[in-house]
């Protein structure tokens, strides 16, 4: 049986779209349920004052794929008009009709905007897509792809007992554990899940995340050293799923470009508490505890930025900071060296301090490299 994936997102009318026009499409698009199984469900109703409407569909893998397949699907269907147990036909939309659809949308150059999130059932994929329905010689629709990326989950999405719950999953493992560092660890790259919520089975485990084509464990052991015996349980497991335990499934080279693995922010400072009293504590507002530099200006394009700490800004993603920074034309970097040009201070604090120690040294080498906050950085992004 074909995975089911759940769309939901709005669908809007683009073009001259008169009464006739939207009463034409309505019938297709009551015809486009199939059955209930997939396609467009359910969508709130168009007239010439309101053009864009929120709906919910099902895909057969993915719902990008069968709107693709819906020229397609109509034909069968028209062709071999369904019926009921009860011999009524399923629907009632007729080939005149259907060849009507498709005239109005060619001669008046109508579009159907898709704009959608579709998620995969288990731990499949989920992506942001916008589409457009065209009819360009009246014969056929078709469906075109425009924008399509992929929408990274967040722990935000889950209960804060789904996070605990995987926290306390890895802290099993370890001998001696700071847990703050951990849920840190976890919320960055374990894959938002509520299965450790659900199951504490070790096989069910590993092949959840084989089958999301993550891999959590191998990261986890570089990073953490795990040492109990849950561990070497869980290695038995690990084993007997990939033929080779985490240690020996580590490529040559494997994490020497991460920079959480060899220069770590945590190595000298607390994490900060995930607690909600705590999220807007800014502890430099009043006594800045590192030597920041006054800037009045800041050269983004071709400068060499390395963030360290827990930033407010982009809610915390760092990724997303150092995505506006390339934007910029500036580029990041895991590790301070005598290339860097600015070290960034998250306003939340928990800031490296190591990487403050190598700024200082390359400083009494002669190089420039000034050290700002995240306040001074987002003055000029």
């Amino acid at each position: 049986m074909a995975n089911i994936s759940s769309a939901s997102g709005k669908i809007t009318l683009k073009g001259d779209w008169t009464q006739e026009a939207i009463a034409a499409l309505e019938l297709v698009l009551d015809m486009w349920e199939f059955y209930g199984e997939y396609g467009i469900q359910s969508y709130d109703g168009f007239d010439e004052e309101h053009q864009t409407s929120d709906f919910f569909g099902c895909g057969r893998w993915s719902f990008s794929g069968t709107l693709d397949s819906f020229e397609d699907w109509t034909r069968d269907w028209l062709k071999e008009k369904p019926k009921r147990p009860n011999g009524e036909l399923i629907h009632s939309l007729t080939e005149e009709q259907y060849e009507n659809f498709l005239k109005i949308m060619c001669e008046k150059n109508l579009v159907i905007e898709m704009d959608f999130e579709d998620v995969e059932e288990g731990c499949g994929g989920h992506i942001h897509e916008i589409g457009q329905f065209t009819s360009e010689d009246g014969s056929c629709i078709r469906y075109e792809t425009l924008e399509c990326e992929n929408v990274i989950p967040s722990w935000d999405e889950y209960e804060r007992s789904s996070l605990e719950a995987a926290v306390d999953f890895f802290e099993n493992f370890l001998s001696d554990v700071n847990r703050k560092k951990l849920r840190k660890w976890v919320k960055n790259y374990v894959t938002p899940t509520d299965i450790f919520e659900n199951t504490d089975d070790y096989w069910e485990i590993i092949e959840y995340f084989g089958d999301c084509g993550e891999d959590p464990f191998i990261e986890f052991f570089l990073k953490f050293s795990p040492d109990t015996e849950d561990w070497e349980e869980f290695n038995l497991f690990y084993e007997e799923m990939w033929g080779c335990t985490v240690e020996e499934d580590i490529d040559e080279g494997y994490g020497e470009d991460l920079d959480f693995y060899d220069d770590d922010d945590d190595d000298d400072d607390e994490d900060v508490e995930d607690d909600d009293e705590d999220r807007d504590v800014n502890t430099w507002d009043t006594e800045p505890q590192y030597p920041l530099d006054e800037i009045d200006a800041l050269e983004i394009s071709g400068s060499a930025f390395v963030l360290t700490g827990d930033f407010q800004n982009c809610d915390g993603d760092r990724d997303e900071v150092k995505k506006m920074i390339e934007e910029k034309g500036g580029r990041c970097t895991g590790a301070v060296s005598g290339k860097t040009n600015y070290l960034v201070l998250g306003d939340f604090g928990s800031v490296g301090a190591k990487k403050i120690d190598q700024v200082m040294e390359q400083r009494a080498k002669g190089k420039d490299i000034k050290i700002i906050a995240e306040y001074d950085l987002f003055r000029f992004l």
